[in-house]
């Protein structure tokens, strides 16, 4: 049997990428309690086709980066006791920026939804007007 060595993850850097979902993470449960595993895979570019991904703490709170994650990929907050579901976000597109961990690997550090689509408003002259851009926070 031949095995070709991995790079333990992409390359640190931007990448556009396609959320493709989340699923329980139990290795090492017993040192760190349960966790999440949310992948992605990278739609451009020369690493098109790869996925990157990054283990939380399945704990989803507005500070931990679980909770960072779900308000970014529904572009906007999640109130307190409110459910939400990683499986409804499968096909959101947006930017990854994948960042170098101390191990040699990589994980994703932020995840930029895209601009969600709205109806441009046409006022009574015919003119587009302009629609406020949505500010994305960073975590």
């Amino acid at each position: 049997m031949e095995f070709k060595m991995g790079s333990g993850g992409i390359p640190a850097g931007s990448y556009r990428a396609r959320f493709l979902g989340a699923e329980a993470y139990v290795e090492n449960i017993e040192k760190y309690g349960q966790g999440c595993l949310l992948r992605w895979q990278v739609t451009d570019g020369e690493q098109a086709g790869n996925e990157t991904s990054r283990i939380c703490s399945a704990k989803m709170t507005p500070r931990t980066a679980l909770g960072k994650f779900a308000v970014a990929l529904r572009g906007g907050p999640i109130a307190q006791g409110e459910s939400f579901s990683f499986g409804d976000y499968a096909g959101v597109t947006g930017t990854v920026l994948v960042e170098a961990t101390e191990n040699g690997g990589s994980r994703v550090g932020v995840f930029l939804r895209d601009a969600m689509p709205s109806a441009p408003a046409t006022p009574p002259n015919g003119q587009v007007a302009m629609q406020p851009t949505q500010q994305v926070e960073q975590f």
